[in-house]
């Protein structure tokens, strides 16, 4: 063979080769990344070149579509098992096969998967290339008469298959079943931590990328009540990032360890109670949360946080769930306004738009009222006019609580957390203890509520006639 023969059927080779390792890191995303699910969709057990890469495969894809999310590892081995003992596989996988399956099986959750955007590009193309190969071999080039359907086929084996399902579910009637399926494998609604605010809501939490906003004077208790709602997230194993604009780190990270082990902060900077800090952290870790807290600089934009977001995805593999922002009306907006209004409005937007980006469950925030808010209706509940610098940010938010308390719950230690305003939920409140001193705040028990309904909020709000008192409204009492 001459080398212009050779140089001809080097060009003829495939450029790119979806290897057995590349193979193999694909079904680590699928096992170990919080998005791996979006990959499986885009899989057959055939395009996998080895035999075990194949049964695991086979074994996640059919587990999935049963149940609508990923196995853990003892699971997968019960399937895995299943499936190489029955009728059609026994014959095919050996004992050696088995064995070498059964291996590999801890080794896919062990680690973190480095590169996992790239990977998740990377199964689409590899979807897309597999089709056009098996439509390529289908193809007979000299019948006329099937050139459309091929043309149309052609279209769809090499069209991203992300905007075709973004296209496809913008039908209201023909997309039902599609939606259905979506609202089973991803909740759109995510709760709260906390079972009262969840009953002030239609449907028992928030929407998936909601901001909620806190409202109080200054120097009042919004960051202790910012810290105590993260620590709510953490409990229930999900990932926070707290931002803040105004505290620093450290005194942040303090008043973290002060609220989970329920101490002041003397107790907490002078060493004594070192050992039963880490122990407690080491209780959460299990859990599975985190709190990530930066220090960012007033007027930084959203392309500053997604830059952190990315950070510690590329460097930690930590997808966070929840961000705080303490707090966005000192963030500057995408668009460089000036104007004060303009620009926390704006803000909004851009937060908005990083949540719906990131897939976050919510976004809590704390803002300022005004002085005459302050005054005249600290005891009762804000208002939407009480918002200090920009009355846009009713129009941006999904909930806007006030920190409301007269000055007898105050001196009994209670906070109500009062709606200002929601989209898809009544007037009413949360009641909880705050502890300053230690930074923690505890939501009343449902006994502790029927008190509190009595002894003070029928007191409260007997002459306000927009506030009724809490027991005479069903949806309060009602937490189940």
């Amino acid at each position: 063979m001459n080398n212009n023969q050779d140089t001809e059927m080097a060009n003829r080779e495939v450029k790119f080769k979806y290897t057995p390792e590349w193979q193999w890191d694909l079904l680590r995303y699928i096992a170990l990344d919080s998005k791996g699910y979006k990959a499986i969709n885009k899989i057959k057990d055939y395009y996998f070149t080895l035999l075990e890469h194949q049964v695991i495969a086979s074994c996640l894809i059919a587990y999935y579509k049963k149940n609508l999310k990923i196995p853990g590892e003892t699971i997968l081995r019960e399937e895995i098992l299943k499936l190489i003992n029955s009728r059609e596989y026994i014959r095919l996988v050996s004992a050696s096969d088995q064995d070498i399956i059964i291996k590999l099986i801890p080794k896919l959750y062990i680690g973190i998967v480095k590169d996992a955007d790239e990977i998740y590009r990377m199964s689409k193309k590899f979807s897309a290339y597999v089709r056009l190969k098996d439509l390529l071999e289908e193809i007979d080039p000299r019948n006329w008469d099937e050139y459309e359907k091929y043309s149309h086929k052609f279209q769809n084996a090499i069209e991203d298959e992300d905007e075709q399902q973004e296209r496809s579910s913008s039908f209201l009637l023909r997309s039902i079943t599609e939606r259905q399926v979506r609202r089973r494998e991803h909740k759109s609604i995510v709760p709260t931590p906390f079972r009262q605010i969840n009953a002030l809501t239609n449907a028992g939490g928030y929407e998936k990328g909601s901001i909620i906003v806190i409202l109080d004077k200054q120097k009042k208790g919004k960051t202790a009540a910012l810290i105590n709602i993260a620590k709510g997230y953490v409990r229930r194993g999900q990932k926070v990032l707290y931002l803040d604009f105004e505290n620093g780190k450290e005194s942040i990270h303090t008043r973290f360890e002060q609220s989970i082990n329920n101490m002041t902060k003397l107790d907490i900077i002078n060493g004594e109670y070192d050992r039963k800090v880490k122990a407690k952290f080491r209780k959460y870790l299990r859990i599975g949360g985190e709190v990530v807290v930066e220090r960012v600089p007033a007027g930084s934009n959203t392309n500053h946080i997604q830059s952190i977001i990315d950070k510690y995805y590329r460097e930690y593999n930590i997808v966070f769930n929840v961000l705080i922002f303490d707090y966005i009306a000192k963030m500057g907006s995408l668009n460089g306004s000036k104007d004060e209004t303009n620009k926390i409005s704006e803000a909004y937007e851009d937060v908005a738009n990083l949540a719906l980006k990131n897939d976050i469950d919510h976004v809590w925030t704390a803002n300022h009222v005004t002085r005459e808010g302050a005054k005249t209706r600290m005891k009762t509940r804000y208002e939407g006019e009480d918002i200090a610098k920009c009355i846009d940010i009713v129009r941006h938010v999904h909930a806007i609580y006030g920190l409301n308390r007269s000055p007898e719950e105050e001196e009994a230690g209670f906070m109500r957390f009062e709606v200002v305003d929601q989209r898809d939920g009544p007037k009413g409140r949360a009641v909880f203890t705050i502890n300053h001193e230690t930074q923690v705040m505890t939501e009343l028990s449902k006994s502790e509520r029927i008190i509190y309904d009595t002894e003070f909020a029928s007191h409260i709000f007997s002459e306000d006639t927009g506030n009724r008192p809490v027991k005479n409204r069903k949806e309060n009492d009602d937490f189940k």
